[in-house]
């Protein structure tokens, strides 16, 4: 699933892209998404133009001239795809086809439909059931070591349940969350309400570099993610433990482990990352 690192990206293309152009019009699939507006209840976008392309956390807000945005997800195997043209490549499972007043194109392409698109009044996005229970957005609110202690403070769940609960930290997931974690040399089954004040501070320091660092490379494909161009992210050749069980830990050369958590995959370094740290591990 594509994390903060990706959508951000998708963001930074959108923006940069489709800001100013004005629908001519919109169609859509007759397979649903996921999440999409109920029947009958579509809005007309005709005539609107693109304002601005927020996020928060995994979830791209587009706004458009009069009012209106739209939320999209790109679920499991979303992408939005941008053609300068009116040569537009065959594809399949397009449930989004956006046509500009100037003949520029936007395709929303999902073959698993797990993702999103929906048209909202802007001023209802502060209490929409898909964003009003996000946490603070890492990148506009970086993260504190004080602040991510308190929340987790009694916490019985593990440090890496901590950081995918998206209550808490809106945009991180399963792979940023193991390198996140290896970083910091924190285990990632170790109980969040015991992780010491130090150990915060690290986790926290890791989280902006990590997610900069992935942004910089337009994030992480393994399979259906691809930017707004349709390349690939590149942030893969960076990893440091996800998806890498058995290989060579690139800080200490100890193997990679592989364990699941609430039936999602963890990847750690038992040597780098120990159960029963010492107090005085270093930073």
């Amino acid at each position: 699933m594509p994390e903060l690192p990706e959508v951000e990206t998708v963001r930074r293309m959108l923006e940069a892209s489709a800001v100013g152009r004005t629908i001519l019009r919109l169609e859509r699939s007759r397979r649903r998404l996921h999440v999409s507006a109920p029947r009958g209840r579509r809005v007309d976008v005709r005539g609107r133009a693109i304002e601005a392309v927020h996020r928060r956390g995994k979830f791209l807000l587009i706004d458009l001239s009069g009012g209106l945005s739209v939320i999209s997800h790109l679920g499991m195997s979303g992408r939005w795809l941008f053609y300068p043209g009116d040569r537009v490549p065959r594809l399949p499972h397009v449930h989004v086809r956006i046509t500009f007043a100037d003949g520029t194109r936007l395709w929303y392409q999902d073959p698993r439909r797990f993702g999103m698109f929906r048209v909202v009044r802007s001023d209802g996005l502060g209490v929409d059931p898909s964003l009003k229970a996000l946490g603070p957005d890492p990148l506009a609110e970086p993260p504190s070591g004080v602040r991510l202690s308190a929340q987790a403070r009694g916490l019985k769940a593990s440090v890496k349940s901590f950081l995918l609960d998206q209550r808490r930290i809106a945009g991180i997931g399963n792979i940023y969350a193991s390198e996140i974690l290896h970083r910091a040399r924190v285990h990632p089954g170790r109980r969040a309400g015991a992780i010491e004040a130090g150990e915060w501070e690290r986790i926290a320091s890791e989280t902006k570099a990590v997610l900069d660092e992935a942004i910089a490379r337009m994030g992480t494909t393994f399979r259906s993610y691809r930017t707004l161009w349709n390349e690939p992210g590149s942030y893969g050749d960076q990893l440091m433990v996800y998806d890498r069980a058995g290989k060579p830990c690139r800080r200490c050369r100890s193997p990679i482990r592989r364990i699941v958590q609430g039936q999602r995959a963890t990847f750690y370094c038992q040597n780098c990352q120990p159960r029963r740290p010492k107090s005085s591990a270093r930073n």
